[in-house]
């Protein structure tokens, strides 16, 4: 009877005063649970309806909060759940889907976005053009690479240059595993200072698979055959480190993570690429200088597939690289391109492995900039001209990477294949 009268009394408040003005949006999706967010104008208490299919359920917070966090708990894995806030009346565009069970191989197809938020036509541009390329096929995960909302990551600026722009068409129904880049710092370096960091919720117990990080700047995620991993290029830990040091907490937990994977895909992405020419200029940036030298190792080690970062406001594409972390004149194709190509842009990762191929992603709303030295001698394809964002297909054998154009082309594209 208590629950009951207290749900009343959560519905009445909701009907009588409390309007949504941000979200809802889904954080730490896991085969089993959500986080649904959101926030209202006055301070309410928090309840949402679910269901897959039947009976419908409740998760209720009874504490009266204009930023709501309320986790849906016992879930099913892959199965869509249609949710609801403010009554019952579910609808179409509402609802989330369970990440696969652990150990799924099936074809996973997940949004990267990287200098997004900065209100431009580009922006919007960028948007209708996933929205039209993936209708009928839609992403099952979406991954930030950092400069999310301009100019200084504010919450004003995130409602209105992210949520304000995404909410119909994805933020309602697209899990967010985000990573912050220096806009949402502000340029500095303290991870209590940035809103970003009261406004998403990271998995960092270890509920989404990987190891637990315990730390919002960086956490990894096993969604079907792919281990994404998010780092934090900005944060400084407690020592005084930050990742492009090549030592410090982050960079042993990632060491440590790296080495526990079992999954065939690995997808490391973070915000400061190692190697751009674009709007940054990696041999004489020294936070990006430093992480290509300090951290690329370690991608090599364990085999990565894809390095994805933004930044710089262009897209690169590298060949599948080893060994080269000097300056952009020291590679060699015949000593640091390491692969087998059945064409061009078509992979087969033998025996003996393959490089490590960088993406710099960084066009989902900023678009050009060029540095001495653009086109990389590394790169394969690039293009500052025009904005885009990448879709990734993965299935246990296969890895498909599309660079969509804001015209909706698609002006890059690779594939990869392992036995």
């Amino acid at each position: 009877m208590r629950l009951l009268f207290l749900l009343f009394c959560a519905q009445f408040a909701w009907a009588q005063k409390a309007q949504i003005v941000r979200g809802p949006y889904l954080q730490s999706v896991t085969p089993t649970s959500v986080m649904v967010h959101w926030r209202t104008d006055t301070p309410v208490a928090s309840l949402v309806y679910y269901r897959a299919s039947g009976k419908v359920l409740t998760a209720v917070d009874t504490n009266r909060v204009i930023d709501h966090v309320v986790s849906l708990q016992h879930l099913k894995p892959a199965t869509k759940y249609a949710y609801q806030i403010d009554s019952k009346s579910f609808t179409a565009d509402r609802y989330v889907v369970t990440a696969p069970a652990f150990g799924s191989t099936k074809k996973v197809r997940i949004w990267a976005l990287g200098d997004f938020g900065d209100g431009s036509a580009s922006q919007k541009a960028v948007m209708n053009s996933i929205e039209t390329y993936t209708r009928g096929d839609r992403p099952d995960a979406w991954i930030w690479l950092g400069d999310n909302a301009y100019n200084n990551g504010k919450d004003e600026e995130y409602q209105k240059n992210v949520f304000d722009v995404y909410q119909t068409a994805f933020l309602q129904n697209l899990p967010i595993y985000p990573s912050p880049g220096n806009h949402d710092y502000a340029g500095k370096h303290d991870p209590t200072v940035p809103p970003y960091f009261k406004i998403f919720n990271m998995p960092i117990q270890g509920e989404a698979g990987g190891l637990p990080s315990h730390a919002e700047s960086y956490y990894s995620v096993n969604y079907g055959p792919v281990h994404l991993v998010a780092l934090d290029t900005e944060m400084r830990d407690v020592t005084g480190l930050q990742l492009m040091d090549g030592k410090g907490m982050q960079y042993e937990w990632l060491k440590a993570d790296l080495a526990a994977n079992k999954l065939p895909w690995v997808v490391v992405y973070f915000h400061k690429p190692p190697y751009s020419k674009g709007s940054h200029d990696s041999d004489t940036e020294l936070d990006m200088k430093h992480l290509r030298e300090h951290v690329n190792p370690l991608f090599e080690q364990y085999k990565v597939d894809l390095v994805i970062a933004g930044h710089s406001h262009v897209y690169e594409r590298s060949y599948p690289m080893r060994g080269h972390w000097g300056v952009n004149d020291t590679f060699d194709a015949a000593t640091h391109v390491v692969a087998t190509s059945t064409s061009p842009n078509q992979y087969v990762v033998g025996p003996k492995g393959q490089g490590v191929i960088y993406v710099v992603n960084g066009s989902g709303g900023k678009v050009g900039g060029q540095r001495p030295g653009f086109p990389m001698k590394s790169s394969v394809y690039t293009n500052n001209k025009i904005g885009g964002s990448v879709i990734l297909d993965v299935d246990k054998r296969t890895f498909n990477l599309k660079w969509i154009q804001s015209d909706g082309v698609v002006g890059d594209e690779f594939v990869i294949k392992k036995p």
